[in-house]
This record gives C-alpha cells, sequence and structure tokens, in this order.
C-alpha cells in the first residue's frame, strides 16, 4: 500500500466532495442530487468514524459511518459509506477504508453495521460481500431518482449486514442471520 488510512479532516472536505461527485456522476451511488457542504455531511456522520486514504497530501477514498437510527436501542448500528476517486479504482483503497472502519466501529462498541447499495453498484456489492455482509432484503421502489442518467427511475436498493465479531449480538443470531 502506497497510502495510509487517517481520520477525515474539514481540509480534506473539497477532496471528499470531488470523489462523492464521481459517485454522484454515475448515477449508481446515492440518491442525493448534490454534493452537501461540509456541515451538512458532517451532521450525520459519527467524527471518530470518518477517515480518508491519504497518498502524499491526495485522497484516494473515503469512509464513514453514520446513525442507523435515531432510537437509542439501535446506537450500536451503523450505516457505512465508502466511495473511491476513479483515478484509484482496482488499488484495494476501498477495502483497506471499509477493513478500517468495520475495525474502529467494533472496538468503538458497535454491533452490526449495514449498508444500502444499488443493486447496479455490483463492485460495492462485490466488496461488502468479500468482507462478510450478507444480503438480507431488496427495497423496492424505494424512491425516483430526480438527476442524473438514471432521472426518472423507480430504483430498488439491495440491504447488507455485517454482525461486528465484538459486538453483544450472540452467536444464534449471527447464525440465523447467515442462513
Amino acid at each position: 500500500m502506497t497510502f495510509t488510512i487517517r481520520p477525515m479532516r474539514e481540509d480534506d472536505y473539497d477532496q471528499v466532495a470531488e470523489i462523492q461527485l464521481s459517485g454522484l456522476n454515475t448515477g449508481h451511488a446515492t440518491y442525493e442530487a448534490q454534493i452537501p457542504t461540509w456541515e451538512e455531511f458532517n451532521t450525520h456522520k459519527f467524527p471518530d468514524l470518518m477517515f480518508v486514504a491519504d497518498e502524499d497530501g491526495t485522497i484516494l477514498g473515503w469512509v464513514t459511518a453514520s446513525k442507523f437510527s435515531y432510537r437509542d436501542v439501535f446506537s450500536g448500528v451503523v450505516e457505512d459509506s465508502v466511495y473511491v476517486s476513479p483515478d484509484a479504482a482496482g488499488r484495494g483503497v476501498a477495502g483497506a477504508l471499509l477493513d478500517h472502519l468495520i475495525e474502529v466501529a467494533t472496538e468503538r462498541g458497535c454491533w452490526s453495521m449495514h449498508s444500502t447499495i444499488f443493486p447496479e453498484n455490483e463492485g460495492s456489492l462485490k466488496l461488502h460481500k468479500s468482507r462478510g455482509f450478507v444480503e438480507i432484503g431488496v427495497a423496492r421502489t424505494m424512491a425516483r431518482m430526480n438527476y442524473g442518467p438514471m432521472e426518472g427511475r423507480w430504483r430498488d436498493i439491495v440491504m447488507l449486514q455485517k454482525v461486528l465479531e465484538g459486538g453483544p449480538a450472540h452467536p444464534e443470531y449471527r447464525q440465523r442471520i447467515a442462513d
């Protein structure tokens, strides 16, 4: 690896936003139609679960975790987002970032990580499944895209989950969701 993974800082945000914009332009990364400001971006994320892959000051990709729900009972459940610069594709950046997020989230006491991915985003589905995420369902016609190459189309999302090793979930539960 020629890059390091470190906490995301506000001064990284121009590059983070540029990488997110490249994902938006594919039409397969998010329902969001525009890049948020740093303040908007940071509002729903856990500050200690925001990381970048840095190669000599160039951000190659980023990963964050946000609340799965605002209910206290789900306080240890997070949803990940991972984006990689098109220039860094195929270098193991996404895998390294997701592995790091899983490790730190587990250390922080999180017990489950979720991801919602468009079915057309085969790379992200493959990445998550390679890290032990299991498909728990498909939500049909969740929302209509209002921008980009998929504008006007209703979109499904694939829901995936990984029960984290350090979490309080019982082995029987882990087996049940793996079946």
